[in-house]
């Protein structure tokens, strides 16, 4: 079983997170060989993660390729050096030391797996991670109610800072779709696995632990957010033109009715950002034909 661990770094000093995050993994019940593929960092990490960590498989980059293309070049090597699964994780995450063997013993071969995200210090839910089980019934009733979990459960979206992922759905679905740099590539790929029915386990009873305030990077999360939305509007494979053009009616209606994160949208940002989308038309339309698509692609 090769089982390899990809972490995307950038400035992964901080905090102490890139050696939280290892530390995580080696001291797992099962052995897994970590990817870090840096992003170009500028706080020591280039210096700090080959010389701490030799066994590490070390893939700087010479430029910021964003955290969803980053990824696929771990995954590239992932597959070319026959991996059965691939996790991939945060550089501001870790996990408790059975997390990979209990969800390897869960694992059907197919599905996307995810332990429960927790804050840093395993206080609270992940701020962000509650969205995901929100409308998840039978998983609030087993905790509330009956007070017993279960082994897992099938569960919605979830973030992908811990995605634990045989390499069978790689091969099904890809890797990250390069439209998006930073932020909604998750989304994106999680949309693409619903169109071709690929199902996502949550598994409760072991732990991520996220370091990180709301959103991660808010300024980063902020920067074209209404691009984002656009796009993944626009790149939603299940989504009819219909569809569409709803839910682009929905995003021009809180352009001017709420503020997202402090973020003030301003009038004729909307048609700016629509005029973006409809420039890149040719782009989103391959896009979409190649993701309703079983392979590999952009891997």
């Amino acid at each position: 079983m090769k089982i390899y661990a990809i972490i995307v770094t950038y400035n992964a000093m901080y905090r102490g997170w890139i050696d939280r995050c290892m530390e995580s993994l080696q001291s797992g019940t099962v052995p897994i060989s970590p990817i870090i593929v840096d992003n170009c960092s500028t706080d020591g990490t280039r210096k700090h993660v080959p010389s701490k960590y030799p066994d590490a498989i070390w893939l700087p980059q010479e430029k910021n390729l964003g955290f969803g293309q980053a990824n696929n070049v771990g995954i590239r090597y992932a597959i070319a050096n026959n991996a059965d699964y691939v996790l991939l994780l945060n550089q501001d995450a870790s996990l408790s030391p059975d997390a990979i063997e209990t969800m390897l013993k869960i694992s059907d071969g197919k599905s996307l797996l995810s332990p429960l995200h927790l804050n840093g210090d395993g206080t609270h839910l992940d701020y962000m991670f509650r969205g995901s089980i929100r409308d998840n019934w039978e998983l609030q009733d087993d905790l509330l109610v009956r007070k017993n979990l279960e082994p897992f459960y099938y569960t919605g979206e979830i973030c992908a800072a811990c995605w634990f992922m045989p390499i069978g759905l790689i091969k099904i679905i890809g890797g990250f779709n390069p439209l998006f740099f930073h932020y909604s590539e998750d989304n994106n790929f999680y949309n693409r696995m619903a169109y071709h029915g690929i199902k996502t386990i949550l598994v409760p009873n072991v732990f991520m632990y996220h370091d990180r305030k709301v959103v991660g990077n808010t300024k980063a999360y902020n920067n074209k957010h209404l691009r984002r939305d656009l796009m993944l509007v626009s790149c939603d494979i299940n989504q009819s033109i219909v569809g569409q053009a709803y839910n682009f009616l929905k995003i021009l209606s809180h352009c001017y009715r709420y503020e997202l994160l402090e973020h003030k949208y301003y009038p004729g940002m909307f048609l700016k950002e629509l005029l973006w989308i409809l420039f890149h038309i040719r782009k989103i339309l391959s896009s979409r034909k190649k993701e309703k698509t079983i392979g590999s692609h952009w891997l």
